[in-house]
């Protein structure tokens, strides 16, 4: 479950490749000869392969094929990892190059787009060679040629995409440039305001990327800006989050297939996310853009497996109030998690054969008497998610843990069975493990005295110091 949003981007990678006519790339290398190496091009955070290519005796390769093939930044790999990037915008044209200094030696014919884009490679490389060496030398007269120098490569940056407008790649050196951030404004008060650079800096960061090329999906640039707009310019909570993804989604609009691309990345990275409590930013993708049919690019299935997902994901966001159980005891007696009348209810999921729930329940146990010490209302509800009642019971004894609310339920009925005690059907156990999203044990949900969700956790996602933290830190309040 936790990977079914790869289908998206996989069906995406397989439509997207294909819509030009054929293409021919011939080479020849110096440095290789009798191997093989891949035509691979970047993909938002992949790089995937296009084609193959045989190395001659003589270092002479040919990629060529009648197949339709993107427009982008691809790169031929060589078996030592080792590779040569190149831009794919013209699709007829020959290269030279000599394998242990492919930049400085790389000649194109019949391609202005690479032609420009290894003049700018090898002109900044040599600018570089001199730079490093007048830093070597220990001679102080060196100081103005190295400003010198250095503003030259800056000049020659910053002026490289407005010199050479009909190069793709200076398109993505101008949506690499870094937003020119303005003083910080002093406020009423006398003081400079202080948020001032960092929400300009936020509002702006896309100020030279364009949204409407879809050609940019095809470059490591785009995953780059993403990543840093939402791992570095972000609040890590939820709704900050939310804002953020729909921000990016809408700047994609003006072209459909960055907007495949950008509603299918957000939302397959937030469904897979191990962050506790980002599911909620999973949820609200589905409900914005696949439920109100904007996302058109998949089959009926594929639609009803992210809808119900994100249906099973919901109730169990933080914040919401956690689905009752009615399981029994060891004595045979129905315990109600709703009636539970502590500050805090600690739901457990586990297995008795569970390796990690054996680490995991021990370590608990030394908490829970902690919390107990201090006074924090704690209960813990521990509830067995198979259906062998022996291997519970043993489970209960060997780590100590009878005070618990240890319930289980060993009968597969479907739809409850009524309990006269507590005038209410006792839950079915399939119903539990589907209403609770059990694909993994120990799962943890930490309630509050309203039983509303505060943690919703499974081993890995959080540690039982972490949980523990959480306790104190909320019964503080």
């Amino acid at each position: 479950m936790t990977r079914l949003l790869s289908f998206l981007l996989l069906f995406i990678i397989v439509t997207q490749v294909n819509a030009q006519s054929g293409y021919k790339i011939e080479g020849q290398l110096n440095g290789i000869k009798d191997t093989s190496c891949i035509l691979a091009f970047y993909y938002g955070n992949k790089t995937l392969a296009k084609d193959t290519a045989l190395i001659g005796s003589d270092g002479s390769l040919v990629f060529e094929s009648s197949d339709n093939i993107k427009d982008g930044m691809y790169m031929i790999v060589f078996p030592d990892g080792n590779y040569m990037e190149m831009v794919m915008i013209d699709k007829f044209f020959s290269f030279t190059a000599d394998l242990d200094n492919i930049v400085q030696t790389a000649r194109f014919k019949d391609s202005p787009q690479n032609t420009g884009f290894y003049n700018y490679m090898q002109l900044l490389s040599s600018k570089k060679n001199e730079l490093n060496a007048l830093k070597s030398q220990e001679n102080s007269s060196n100081e103005k040629k190295i400003e010198t120098l250095t503003n030259e490569m800056l000049d020659y940056q910053s002026n490289f995409s407005k010199n050479n407008p009909n190069l793709f790649f200076g398109k993505m050196l101008k949506a690499s440039e870094e937003v020119q951030i303005p003083d910080a404004p002093v406020l009423a008060d006398g003081k400079i305001d202080s948020m001032f650079q960092l929400n300009y800096y936020k509002a702006h960061f896309f100020d030279n990327f364009d949204f409407s090329d879809d050609r940019m999906i095809r470059t490591p640039i785009l995953h780059s800006k993403v990543n840093t707009y939402l791992e570095n310019l972000t609040h890590k909570i939820p709704d900050s989050i939310i804002v953020s993804c729909d921000y990016l989604i809408e700047k994609s609009r003006s072209n459909s297939e960055m907007f495949k691309y950008m509603v299918s990345y957000l939302t397959s990275t937030y469904e897979r996310s191990k962050i506790m409590g980002v599911e909620k930013v999973f949820v609200h993708l589905v409900e914005k853009y696949f439920k109100t049919n904007q996302v058109d690019w998949i089959d009926e299935t594929q639609m009803f497996k992210i809808v119900d997902r994100a249906e099973t994901i919901k109730p169990l966001c933080l914040g919401e109030i956690a689905p009752n159980i009615a399981w029994r005891d060891p004595n045979n007696k129905v315990q109600v998690l709703e009636n539970i009348q502590k500050d805090f209810t600690l739901l457990i999921f586990y297995d008795p054969d569970c390796g990690h729930c054996k680490k995991e329940v021990p370590v608990i146990k030394q908490e829970y008497d902690r919390w107990k010490e201090e006074g924090i209302s704690v209960e813990v509800y521990a509830a067995s998610v198979e259906l062998d009642k022996e291997k519970w019971i043993e489970f209960i004894k060997t780590y100590d843990i009878s005070e618990w609310t240890n319930v289980g339920e060993f009968k597969t009925f479907v739809d409850g069975e009524y309990n006269r005690e507590n005038d209410m059907y006792v839950t079915p156990f399939p119903y539990i493990k589907q209403i609770y999203d059990i694909s993994g044990t120990p799962k943890y949900y930490l309630l509050d005295k309203n039983k509303k969700i505060l943690v919703n956790a499974i081993k890995g996602n959080i540690g039982v110091d972490q949980l523990s933290e959480i306790i104190r830190k909320e019964s503080a309040k």
